[in-house]
């Protein structure tokens, strides 16, 4: 299916099919391995993953890898698993050809990882030269919990110091008073909670990469109708939006600015709970999450 936006204004838009999807997802951490599969398996095939980065013991025990692949690059291991998962998906590790913003349909999950059990720690896959106006959604996983950015475009994406930031206020919150001893000061990630963590992201951050390439064609539309044969004269056909003396409202811009609601701050997620974040106000990257 082609996606063809609509000449007329009563002309229906074709939605794009989930084919036509184009997802570059950087760092292969246990998370966005399987937010990937989970993209594959809602029939996603145009998938363009990269981390050079070896499949480690961590990723075997968290994540899909098997541990028959443990030493090999993630990315060369993730290509494999995503042509088992789905047969119709050609995955690929080529950040150079993916395509730029003139392609309504290509998004970038960007993703860093705390590995260790020190913020100094963070990580993720080295930035490759993209369009600077390519939506972007970035994620940090720190052992238990998870914080997702709001969809911002490549060039105004957080900053490590940004990302770190957001990593010590996570722990911060959820330690909350200072511990009693023999409790630990690190989200465990091997716990019941960081298990329900990684389950309940995966299908978070997988249904907003859809939704945010599908949000303004999926919407149904009413098709215009002739008015009842009792309405008054001034009365508009339903369907159409116009009020009997005033103009059309607003359709809200497009583009990569998140609306208002949840999607439109810093989340911090750790098992069923989710709580708002601030971005650092220190940096000027907390200016495209903040809207000023």
């Amino acid at each position: 299916m082609t996606h063809r936006c609509p000449t007329a204004p009563e002309e229906p838009c074709v939605p794009p099919a989930l084919d036509e999807l184009r997802v570059l997802a950087l760092g292969l951490d246990p998370l966005t391995a399987a937010v990937c599969l989970a993209l594959a398996e809602a029939g996603v095939c145009l998938l363009n993953v990269r981390d050079p980065a070896p499949v480690g013991t961590a990723d075997v025990r968290h994540g899909p890898y098997p541990a028959e692949f443990q030493g090999q690059p993630r990315e060369l291991v993730l290509r494999t698993l995503l042509r088992r998962r789905s047969p119709r998906c050609a995955p690929l590790s080529a950040p150079e050809l993916f395509p730029s913003a003139a392609v309504p349909t290509a998004v970038v999950l960007h993703t860093w990882s705390v590995p260790g059990d020190l913020v100094a720690d963070l990580a993720t896959a080295p930035s490759p030269d993209l369009d600077p106006a390519l939506p972007t959604l970035s994620v940090v996983r720190d052992g238990g919990y998870v914080v997702v950015w709001p969809l911002t475009d490549w060039a105004h994406r957080p900053c490590r110091a940004c990302v770190a930031s957001a990593v010590r206020e996570a722990r911060r919150a959820f330690r909350g008073s200072p511990p009693t001893p023999g409790e630990p000061l690190l989200p465990r990630q091997d716990g019941t909670v960081a298990v329900l963590t990684r389950t309940v992201a995966t299908g978070e951050i997988a249904g907003r990469l859809l939704s945010h390439v599908l949000r303004d064609d999926a919407a149904p539309r009413a098709a215009p109708s002739d008015p009842p044969h009792d309405a008054p004269p001034d009365v508009p056909p339903a369907g159409t939006g116009t009020a009997p003396s005033g103009p059309p409202p607003a359709r809200p811009p497009s583009g990569t600015q998140s609306p208002d609601g949840p999607d439109a701050c810093l989340v911090l997620r750790r098992g069923l709970t989710v709580l708002p974040l601030a971005p650092d106000p220190r940096c000027l990257c907390s200016l495209a999450f903040t809207g000023l």
